[in-house]
């Protein structure tokens, strides 16, 4: 029965990586241009997610090491943001689900300069993490929530 069950899941989050939507290279990651720069993006996201209790947590820029190697890489960065009441309750109900957070949002330019931003649907990680707490379900979708409202404002259209 266990065995059956892990199949089961196996195959649904294969098939739902799988399947593109518009907005995705897959179901559950997410990527859009922007209609600003990599640091105005970043700005306008902050202070939209920041009415909703989300703070900065990390930012890390992948051209350091790129230039280290002597290689090229069109600009690259990865920010975090963590809402520390969501992500306490998140933990408690799975601490395996540190590996996803805080919630990461990469920002990159293209070699025509425009500039894109992509993150991982937080729905995708009820699966990852077998998340089956009605409460922590609930959290799972209400940032799925915020990240959309707070990129709005700077969406342009979505990558093809």
């Amino acid at each position: 029965m266990k065995k059956t069950f892990l199949f089961f899941l196996v195959l649904f989050t294969l098939i739902g990586c799988a399947n593109k939507t518009k907005h995705s290279t897959s179901k559950f990651i997410h990527i859009y241009k922007s209609k600003y720069d990599i640091n105005k993006s970043i700005e306008i996201i902050m202070k939209n997610l920041a009415k909703k209790n989300y703070a900065k947590a990390t930012f890390f820029s992948f051209n350091k090491d790129a230039l280290k190697l002597k290689t090229m890489l069109y600009p690259t960065v990865a920010v975090g943001f963590n809402n520390p009441k969501i992500t306490t309750t998140l933990l408690q109900c799975n601490p395996s689900m540190a590996v996803d957070l805080p919630i990461k949002i990469a920002f990159y330019n293209d070699i025509k300069g425009q500039t894109f931003f992509s993150f991982t649907d937080s729905e995708y990680w009820s699966l990852k993490h077998n998340v089956s707490d009605k409460k922590c379900l609930q959290l799972l979708f209400l940032i799925k929530s915020d990240l959309n409202e707070a990129i709005n404002q700077i969406k342009d259209s979505t990558r093809q």
